[in-house]
């Protein structure tokens, strides 16, 4: 009664109409279609959401008669630990919204529900729209059956930002190189007084546990195919290898007290007072963290971006992810017809500059170089894209292909192994199993 008490205020909210996929639309073949979003509402503080504000009423201003995007106003509209349960009650009411966002683990989970549109029939009869996009931007947006469930928002490398300052004082004209030299500088700062890697106990460190794996032969194999086997991941010597090095960094000392919060402003916050030398995370840190006014002053022209190090000289890599995609749960025909031309929108060379320079994420799509160049993009961000190309490994986070219970198995099993109430045998197991069970 819970659920659908509450799916049927939001439908009242949304002005939508019962049943399944249904809204204020003329459905008699003429008219305008209006379509309900989910993810398009004002924010002083997600520039995601921001963007996709301002970009549907330029989409409705565009399309005026045609078509046009309804806000529905909610409060899991941006990423957060509700959002899955959220459209999952939705999806069991037959009362999604026909336009809202997802990332790839939420997808995994969704997609049990048989309630998610899938694109391929859009991309197979506009040949020009399916080439446009980079290659492997739909890796984690597609089913166990070649379904596609979400048209890619961005296409980003992720780095590791790092304070040159810091680095200069410690030795350092430049960002280590490898594995060993990142040790040695860390050992270095921590004589110092200064923390060498800011981490969370979520999504930063497992971006960094990616980096440990995906930086080894056949670990972006792991990360992007044999991470959803749930075999016991304690058998992968390129994992235990990883896990041990990552673990041990904490051991050390090298990282802040406060590395297993889950809440990635744990491992922000030290990073923009200077504390910490180091902190990975996307292309959007620019913008949500280093030029707000949390940030020390003159930090950003002192911060760098860089590629993960290797553990050899050449064997740097990247964490290439497409984040989070347009799904839609509608079914109803002119509908969806609205949903493609909405999302074609979204993925025109103007639209993905522009949520380029809003957010500092980069485009799913091929774009011309030189309306690149002239976008004046951030430069952080886009020199990163730029080596990336060139790098020995590159590969997914481990939350783009691991299973939907990775995350919340990890935070609740990562602090006891680092603190040594169990070894890397049981942690892997355990973090297998209960990844695996969570999941259902």
């Amino acid at each position: 009664m819970a659920t659908v008490s509450a799916a049927a205020i939001l439908a009242a909210v949304a002005g939508c109409s019962s049943g399944p996929g249904t809204s204020d639309s003329d459905t008699s073949g003429s008219g305008e279609v209006v379509v309900t979003c989910a993810t398009c509402q004002e924010s002083p503080t997600d520039p995601f959401l921001q963007y996709n504000y301002e970009a549907a009423q330029r989409f409705n201003e565009e399309f005026a008669g045609d078509y046009r995007i309804e806000t529905i106003e909610n409060p899991n509209a941006g990423s957060g630990d509700d959002r899955l349960q959220y459209y999952q009650r939705l999806a069991l009411a037959d009362d999604l919204p026909d336009l809202f966002q997802l990332n790839s683990g939420e997808i995994k989970a969704m997609q049990e529900t048989g309630k998610l549109h899938d694109f391929t029939s859009s991309l197979d009869a506009d040949g020009d729209w399916a080439a446009s996009f980079h290659d492997q931007a739909f890796d984690a947006l597609t089913g166990s059956e070649g379904q596609i469930w979400a048209i890619p928002q961005q296409r980003d490398a992720i780095g590791i930002y790092y304070n040159s300052a810091l680095l200069e004082a410690a030795g350092y004209d430049q960002f280590p190189e490898t594995w060993d030299d990142f040790e040695d500088l860390a050992a270095e700062l921590k004589q110092q007084g200064k923390i060498a890697l800011a981490l969370d106990g979520d999504w930063a460190t497992k971006l960094m546990w990616a980096n440990l794996i995906g930086t080894q032969p056949g670990g972006a194999e792991f990360l992007g195919e044999k991470i959803v086997e749930l075999d016991d991941w304690g058998d992968d010597p390129t994992v235990v290898q990883a896990t041990e090095r990552l673990r041990d960094w904490h051991t050390e000392g090298y990282v802040n007290s406060d590395a297993f919060s889950g809440d990635f402003q744990s491992a922000a916050a030290p990073y923009l007072t200077e504390e910490a030398a180091t902190v990975p995370n996307g292309p959007w840190f620019v913008n949500t963290n280093l030029k707000t006014t949390g940030a020390a002053e003159g930090l950003y022209e002192n911060t760098g971006y860089a590629p993960a190090p290797g553990w050899t000289d050449d064997g740097q890599g990247s964490v290439i992810v497409s984040g989070a995609g347009w799904v839609s749960g509608t079914t109803d025909e002119r509908e969806l017809e609205a949903v493609d031309a909405f999302v074609k929108f979204m993925t025109s060379e103007d639209e993905v500059l522009a949520q380029a320079q809003e957010t500092g994420a980069n485009p799913p799509v091929q774009v011309d170089a030189t309306a690149t160049a002239a976008a004046d993009l951030e430069p952080l961000a886009t020199g990163l894209i730029e080596q990336a190309v060139d790098l020995k490994y590159s590969y997914p986070h481990a939350r783009v292909h691991g299973p939907a219970g990775l995350d919340t198995s990890w935070k609740n099993l990562w602090p006891a192994y680092v603190k040594g109430d169990m070894d890397t045998d049981e942690f892997l197991q355990r973090l297998t199993e209960d990844s695996a069970s969570s999941a259902q």
